[in-house]
């Protein structure tokens, strides 16, 4: 008798079973073939450009900055210096409105004189002490008196010269140093910052 066609197939194995027929899909967790989409290039990291443009700002800005507050300050003190009357003989008269501080002052290294005030209305002077110098001769004060009402004053010294004038104007003084601190400290971290930002852009070309 004749014998029934076999039931086993023939054809490829299923994937399940063995190697995948030519053409057909890779099983799952199969690696991706060769020729895949490229991975995104990293962005650069934007540190360096930061850093060059704040240093180069705070650089830019600390010594404008520094150069108009010790100007400021400069002018301040200038301007007390035109106010100075000196009299070679130790003794003069000066023109006061009511309210006006005053001090006496003689050159640098010369003995304390004598002196003594008159006028309309004589106060009290103050205690502070101050040094200026008209580019020749650099004046300290030895005295102070107030002039509470408008007037003439006289000033007699036991010796001269002397130099009346009103007292170096202490803003003007903390002025000129906070406008060189910020030029100096403001500047040199402006230019750290600057520094770094230039070098890191440096050894990131050799790098690529």
């Amino acid at each position: 008798m004749t014998q029934p066609p076999s039931s086993h197939s023939t054809g490829p194995l299923s994937p399940q079973h063995g190697i995948p027929a030519q053409g057909g899909m890779p099983s799952p967790g199969a690696p991706a073939p060769y020729g895949g989409a490229p991975a995104p290039a990293k962005k650069r990291s934007k540190a360096p450009t930061i850093l060059i443009v704040l240093g180069a700002v705070i650089l830019a800005l600390s010594v404008i900055a520094g150069i108009v507050i010790t100007a400021l300050g400069i002018g301040g003190i200038a301007g007390g210096l035109s106010e100075l009357e000196e009299f070679d003989s130790g003794s003069g008269t000066i023109s006061a409105e009511a309210g006006d501080s005053y001090q006496i002052f003689v050159e640098e290294g010369a003995a304390s004189p004598t002196c003594t005030v008159d006028g309309p209305a004589v106060g009290k002077g103050t205690s502070q002490s101050s040094t200026i110098s008209d580019g020749e001769t650099s004046w300290v004060s030895v005295d102070s008196f107030t002039t509470e009402e408008a007037g003439e004053y006289t000033v007699n010294c036991s010796d001269g010269p002397i130099a009346v004038g009103p007292p170096v104007p202490v803003g003007g003084i903390f002025a000129s140093i906070g406008g060189i601190l910020l030029a100096i400290g403001g500047g040199t971290l402006g230019f750290l910052l600057l520094l770094i930002g230039v070098i890191l852009v440096i050894v990131r070309k050799r790098k690529a």
